[in-house]
């Protein structure tokens, strides 16, 4: 599949028969020339003669070759599949499926962010589209809040009521919970998944750093939402922003700060329906235009069954 800005080629290879189709048109109309073979063993200046004498007898240009080739190219042109992706498509369930992923260790339950990351979450609910959408919480263990669905009602009143309570221990082990939505998404069997963090980047290490490489090379993306504390717990570490940023980097995703989460909300948008390997999918998620190119070709073609007046 070729990309031509918002034009896509579904199968390119075809192109390759337009030039073989616009050079055997060009050898067809030099041999349509009937005087060619005059030209290679009379003189110039004699076939001029006998050409002012009319013992010449002109032929016309025969345009059938060219138009051939005009509707050869037309036709593969269609062929190669000219489409755009269709707005309205659906999204296949779980294949692209979105995890998100809520920090509630102390440092964020206890300084006063727990509302802005509540807040980015319902946020990123609100706004997955068609994709389904499921939930983990972790501290210094992750639990699941909700398999992927496409009913986000449950799970935002779940993100309403969690406090400083609801976890059973400290800690903030983010590699456990990227652990986490590798099974649930493992299991839902989606292929091309997003993870995003919502977190102050707590825990973040070379285990969380590596596993999220892993999941990048088997086809998911992990981004982050960087929620700052407002007053941070005495004698608990600061927030890691930096921390953040490579375990994105690392994923192939996006860090966004909570206040402006609009960037990440259109990559998990655009993210939708890119999976095009698949020929099924891909008649499902892009309309096809070649076939109006196919029917286009019908009338250089149809000049070539014209009537032709006696010479």
């Amino acid at each position: 599949m070729t990309a031509l800005g918002g034009l896509v080629l579904l199968r390119p290879l075809w192109l390759i028969g337009i030039p073989v189709a616009l050079l055997l048109a060009g050898l067809a109309a030099r041999r349509a020339d009937g005087l060619a073979r005059w030209r290679r063993v009379i003189d110039a200046d004699l076939l001029a003669v006998l050409r002012r004498r009319g013992h010449v007898t002109e032929t016309q240009r025969d345009l059938g070759p060219w138009l051939f080739a005009a509707g050869a190219t037309l036709v593969l042109l269609g062929l190669a599949g000219p489409a755009t992706r269709d707005p309205d498509a659906p999204a296949l369930r779980n294949l692209d499926a979105v995890m998100i992923l809520l920090d509630l260790s102390p440092s964020i339950t206890e300084s006063g962010a727990l509302p802005d990351a509540q807040a980015a979450v319902s946020r990123l609910i609100d706004s997955h589209g068609t994709r389904p959408v499921a939930l983990g919480v972790y501290s210094g263990e992750a639990f699941l809040v909700g398999v992927p669905t496409e009913d986000p009602a449950g799970l935002q009143s779940n993100v309403g009521v969690v406090d400083a309570a609801t976890m059973p221990v400290g800690g903030s082990r983010p590699d456990r919970a990227l652990a986490l939505a590798r099974r649930v998404l493992a299991d839902a069997t989606a292929e091309r998944p997003d993870v995003v963090f919502v977190s102050d980047g707590g825990g973040v290490g070379p285990a969380t750093l590596d596993l999220a490489r892993q999941m990048a090379a088997a086809g998911a993306r992990i981004s982050a939402v960087f929620v700052a504390p407002e007053t941070p717990p005495y004698a608990m570490p600061p927030p890691r922003r930096d921390a953040l940023r490579a375990l994105a980097e690392a994923g192939g995703g996006l860090i966004v700060d909570e206040t402006d989460i609009v960037r990440l909300e259109a990559s998990l948008a655009d993210r939708r329906g890119t999976d095009v390997s698949d020929a099924a999918r891909r008649s499902l998620r892009f309309e096809d235009h070649g076939r109006w190119m196919v029917a286009l070709a019908l009338l250089p073609l149809g000049l070539l069954f014209r009537r032709r007046r006696p010479g």
